[in-house]
Order: C-alpha cells, then structure tokens, then sequence
C-alpha cells in the first residue's frame, strides 16, 4: 500500500471521527427553550386555597437550576422543603423536608449551607439525606428574617483555608420590626474539615452605608447581597437625593472587611420586588426581579442598564410568586401558576416553577445587536446544564 493511500485512509477515519464526534455533541450543543415550564404535582406538595399545587413564598434557587428551597411550602410538606427538579421538562419534581424555620436561606454562591433564620448552619447534603433530622454544624452570622449570605472567594481572603461568609440584614428584634431599617453586614470564618465546623473568626454585626446618609437617608427596604458578597441592592425609603427606588452599592472587595462604603453602581428607577444578582459573568452582569407578577432582567453593562426586559410568557396568565434565582449558566427560575390551555380554549391551572434564558430573549437581542454589543452567549445549551449539574453534585457531594 501506497504512502498517498494511507495517507487518504488516515484523512478518511479522521473525518468520520470528527463526524461522529460532532454528530454525538449536537444534541447537548442545541439550546434549551426559551421559556419552559415545570408543574408540581398536588399529591406531592399539597394544595392551596384554590386548589392548585401549592408554592412556597419565598424560593432560592441553587447554582445548578437543580434544588429550590421553599419558605413556607404549606402544611404537607412544613416551613421550609427542597424541591429536586428534573433536568428536561417531563421529568418528575421530588420534596425533601427540613428542620428549616420560616425564611431561611442558602449561602449563595456556592449553597455549602443552609442558614435558619436563627443563624444555625446545616450541610445541604445533611438535609437531603437525613431531611428533618439534619443536625446543624454550627451558629453563626446575621440572624432573623429577610436575612441573605454568600460565600466570598477564599482565594482573596487572609487565611484562603477558611471558608468565608457575609451576611447581610436588618437590625434584628422581634418580627413586627422588620420591613425596613438601617442595614447590617456580619462577615464569619469557618474551619470546615468535611465532618465538622465551627466559626474562628466573626466581625460582629456592622452597620453600613453611614457615608450614603446624605444622599440616602439611613433607612432601606428589600435589600439583597450578590452571589459574590460584593455587592447589594436595595431600596432607600427617604432619599434625600431623587424618589425611592432599587440601587445597587458596593461592598468591600477586603475581606473580612471592615469599612463599606456602599458606592453606588446601578439606579434602576422603579420600585420592583427584590432584585437578585446573576452570577458575574465574563461581559455582563444582570439582575433580575419582579414587578406586578411578572419577571424582568437587566444587562448591567453601561449601554443596557437603563433598559428592562421582560421574561416572555409561554403560556397564560403567567404570575410570579416571589422574586427569581439564576443558575450559575444564567438561567433564571422562578415560582409561578399559569394556565395550561387547549385549541378550544379549554384551560387548566398550573403551579410550578419557570425556567426562562434571557440570552434568546427576542427583544433583548435585538437591543445587543443594535448597540453592536458582544453577547457573553448566544444561548444557554442542554450542554451547559448538565455541566452544572455535574459541577455542583461534585462541589456538594451528592449523587448526580
């Protein structure tokens, strides 16, 4: 055999090599839907006063789009419950309870923990295997509702074998005092040896924003820390500059950090819900929240942070139960009812949760392409979802 015969039988197999490969990736290369939509079942959840699977009022959603956590899931299933969702949109949605009060909340970021309202801090994969007999591995960190944390990046912190949590909130007292207050940070270190752990470092609760006041006032409602506890956003009650609206301020980037300054980065010029922080991104960074029960985002870059857009509705009479979560890959989530309707108009209602990827939405697109924008992607794949659902199961421990 010639060397020129070999030579077109080596470019042939690697054609068909390339082939196959290309052909095996083009299923997980295609993106996810646009808009899709995840019904509970009411025998699993419960109903509620109108007889639809019942929704949690608050819902966190972890990094990977996999778990939800539930504030006040309604009597089938206690105070708080996880929700396992499927990774396609046929696949069947599993509860877990939890030792878990009223409004507790995850460690953003990286969800190591979850925090009851009275600072205890549990493993989630404690909670997913033991549900309500999960013990808790120690206390720690702001305390009460409307409270939020995240993990800060070790690699920048003092002591990069410690895991290291802000926290934000109000003043803590009794519930009737909470809604709006001058605000707290309280940044904890934890030695964590997979076992056990316990707080070694804790900076105390600190009042922040002091050099806003001017500007601000000293009283804010509905705030929220970014998934890297750099940031929050929140809404001043009586500005003395402008009328109440959503900003976005900065934290310090020391840790533990000891001086916030509270910069402000972002005025949204509304009064929506909570807003929520993606995770940061190589070109973008959004936000998202919700308003009249419907959801938006917004594309921080300078030439998109004044304009909003809105997650489109797939089916009718969509209505948001509480503000959204996004996945590590961008995905935004949220808890929602809906009606499911037939070509003869024959509806049936619905209670789930809405995973939507703002990258494909149409007008958001538009608006990239108009101000010759880089995208940060063109869409989000079925590719990218199984990789963080791969990446978080490994972080975490659990099965995939």
């Amino acid at each position: 055999m010639t060397q020129a015969v070999l030579r077109r039988m080596a470019v042939w197999i690697l054609a068909c090599c390339i082939g196959l490969a290309w052909s095996a990736d083009v299923p997980g290369s295609s993106c996810i839907p646009v808009v899709s939509y995840l019904p509970l079942d009411a025998e699993a959840v419960g109903t509620d006063s109108n007889g639809i699977p019942a929704l949690g009022t608050y819902e966190r959603i972890s990094p990977d789009g996999r778990f939800v956590l539930r504030s006040f899931s309604g009597r089938r299933l206690g105070e708080v419950s996880l929700m396992e969702l499927s990774s396609g949109p046929d696949g069947r949605i599993r509860a877990y309870r939890t030792p878990l009060s009223n409004e507790a909340f995850p460690v953003q970021g990286s969800w190591r923990y979850l925090v009851d309202v009275d600072g205890r801090h549990f493993r989630l994969r404690d909670v997913l295997r033991s549900e309500e007999g999960a013990k808790p591995l120690f206390q720690g960190g702001m305390r009460g509702f409307y409270a939020a944390a995240s993990e800060l990046d070790a690699r920048q912190a003092p002591d990069p074998s410690l895991i290291w949590i802000r926290s934000m909130s109000w003043p803590q007292g009794d519930r009737s005092g909470q809604g709006t207050g001058p605000l707290q940070v309280r940044t904890i270190a934890i030695r964590d040896d997979g076992r056990s752990a316990e707080v070694v470092s804790d900076t105390g609760p600190q009042f922040i924003c002091s050099s806003r006041q001017a500007a601000d006032g000293g009283v804010y409602t509905l705030p929220m820390i970014s998934v890297d506890g750099r940031e929050f956003a929140a809404i001043p009650i009586n500005p003395r500059v402008g009328q109440p609206s959503m900003r976005v301020y900065g934290l310090s980037a020391v840790i533990p950090g000891a001086d916030h300054g509270c910069e402000p980065r972002v005025d949204l010029l509304a009064s929506p819900g909570k807003a929520v922080f993606a995770f940061p991104g190589r070109a973008s960074a959004m936000l998202a929240y919700t308003d009249n029960a419907s959801v938006y985002f917004v594309d921080r870059r300078s030439p998109l942070q004044d304009q909003v857009f809105r997650i489109d509705d797939e089916r009718t009479q969509v209505l948001a139960s509480a503000f959204p979560g996004f996945t590590r890959d961008g995905r935004i989530v949220f808890g929602a009812t809906w009606q499911d309707c037939t070509a003869d108009r024959r509806c049936e209602n619905r209670a789930g949760y809405v995973v939507a990827d703002p990258y494909q939405n149409a007008d958001y697109r538009q608006q990239v392409q108009r101000l010759g924008l880089s995208p940060e992607k063109a869409c989000i794949t079925h590719a990218d979802v199984q990789r963080e659902r791969r990446h978080f199961a490994s972080e975490r421990e659990l099965a995939p």
